[in-house]
């Protein structure tokens, strides 16, 4: 068993056959083993916690398969970074040429691939006149954001200037300062000595708090904000000394959206104390929520921007995006970065974003969500004491099991509906947020007949979980 609870034990099941799934062995496959055997032999434990399917290859954008015959339909894009479809043609003719070429690598030698990349970047970019700085992962692009919002607080408003805050809750990455403004206590137990300058306020969650639920009658668009500077008044740290404020654009464990009200008091809290808003787009960028920057359905302009996933496409990238007069604060060859805009990847990027845009994707992933949206909303109706929150943005939703009325989760119920999909053939990674919440996020390019056929399949296996797994304790 691994850490997930993803068992080496196969199961006979129901044989499918669909135009989009086909299962037609034991789930996992028992030919499989031997290789499962060796990733665990050579490989940290820490890398075998994803439902135990071998990925072979994929068939039109949408669809995963494996070397013995099943095909699932894929409700992860491998963490978001399939935007625009597994398998992309454009993309393998973009990298195509490049290995053709051949050229690999460039460190940070001038090639037309990185100023294409940095170009078509820049180009979807909202900030006027924007820097993009192309790095390899997205921690690497928050550690980044972290060290300019520091150096511009310390050039602009002296060594005190230099107190980034974040939120509870949060994921930024797992490096060192990532962790640091991440918002998991468990996830920081490694560093020690921890940043007395850093520290985190309530994430506005209604999920979590009625006082930031605008549907709740508990409502208090003041107190909501308020929480904000009590946490920063209990710090005994002043406004004008806080550099950077860090905030995923959406919670990313429950895909829940900034309230909208809070993001433009933010914004002007953050210009009345030129203090940088650092707006985290790693999950969210590039049309995955039905815009091209999950900001963007706020209505405010952050002035820090990171970026990873949904980016390329398909090869390792992140960035970071910012006006010039912060981007440009550094001397060349002190910010830069082993592969940082790495020719292969900088090319499938270019080729990625502008298939994007030629497809509409962003207008693509909000008309599908709606699919999904609808689904789920049934499903929570039909299992009311199972489901305690549904929601999301665009082609990002997400489904958490816990009692809705204590919000106890049941992860043990999350990893059974999860086995059960991987069953039926569809393809989704182990749930977050202590295991209960399931983010429900295929390709943006899915046609809507597959992603109607995923949605049902997922309603089956959570009405036969909940038949079989027994009910919440009290």
């Amino acid at each position: 068993m691994n850490g997930r609870g993803f068992e080496m034990e196969a199961r006979n099941v129901k044989h499918i056959e669909t135009a989009n799934r086909r299962i037609c062995t034991p789930i996992p496959v028992p030919g499989s083993f031997p290789l499962l055997e060796e990733m665990q032999k050579y490989e940290p434990r820490a890398m075998a916690g994803q439902p135990l399917i071998v990925w072979d290859h994929t068939e039109d954008g949408y669809k995963i398969c494996d070397p013995y015959g099943n095909r699932f339909i894929d409700f992860s894009s491998a963490v978001m970074i399939t935007n625009s479809g597994h398998g992309n043609q454009e993309l393998i003719d973009a990298i195509r040429r490049m290995t053709d070429k051949p050229l690999l690598a460039s460190y940070a030698f001038p090639t037309a691939e990185r100023v294409e990349a940095a170009k078509e970047l820049v180009g979807v970019c909202p900030i006027p006149e924007a820097k993009v700085f192309m790095l390899s992962a997205g921690t690497e692009a928050v550690e980044c954001a972290f060290k300019l919002a520091r150096t511009y607080g310390k050039q602009k408003g002296g060594p005190e200037k230099k107190v980034i805050v974040s939120y509870e809750s949060a994921f930024h990455g797992r490096t060192l300062a990532s962790q640091l403004v991440g918002g998991m206590d468990s996830l920081k137990d490694w560093i020690g000595n921890l940043d007395r300058d850093v520290f985190q306020a309530p994430w506005p969650n209604g999920y979590e708090h009625h006082w930031a639920d605008e549907s709740s009658p508990d409502f208090d668009e003041d107190k909501m904000f308020s929480t904000l500077l009590e946490t920063i008044d209990a710090h005994g740290v002043k406004y004008e000394n806080i550099a950077g404020i860090v905030i995923e654009a959406y919670n990313g464990i429950q895909c829940y959206p900034i309230p909208k009200s809070y993001a433009r008091k933010l914004r002007q809290f953050c210009d009345q104390y030129d203090i940088l808003l650092i707006m985290d787009e790693i999950q969210t960028g590039f049309c995955r929520t039905g815009k091209w920057f999950a900001f963007q359905h706020y209505g405010i302009l952050p002035d820090i921007i990171t970026a990873a996933k949904g980016l390329s496409g398909a090869l390792p990238m992140s960035c970071v995006f910012a006006r010039r007069e912060i981007m440009d604060m550094y001397a060349p060859n002190t910010m830069t970065s082993t592969h940082s805009g790495s020719p292969v990847a900088a090319a499938a990027a270019a080729a990625n974003i502008r298939y994007m845009k030629e497809q509409r994707l962003d207008e693509a992933a909000a008309e599908k969500g709606r699919i999904i949206e609808r689904h789920l909303k049934a499903l929570k109706e039909q299992v009311p004491d199972r489901i305690s929150y549904v929601g999301g943005l665009g082609l990002a939703w997400a489904c958490t099991f816990a009692d809705p009325k204590t919000k106890k989760g049941q992860p043990e119920f999350a990893l059974e509906v999860t086995k059960k999909c991987v069953e039926k053939g569809l393809m989704f990674y182990a749930a977050v947020g202590a295991g209960i919440t399931m983010k429900l996020t295929p390709p943006l390019t899915i046609p809507e007949d597959a992603l109607e056929e995923g949605m049902e399949a997922y309603a089956e296996a959570v009405l036969e979980a909940d038949a079989e797994m027994p009910p919440y304790e009290d």
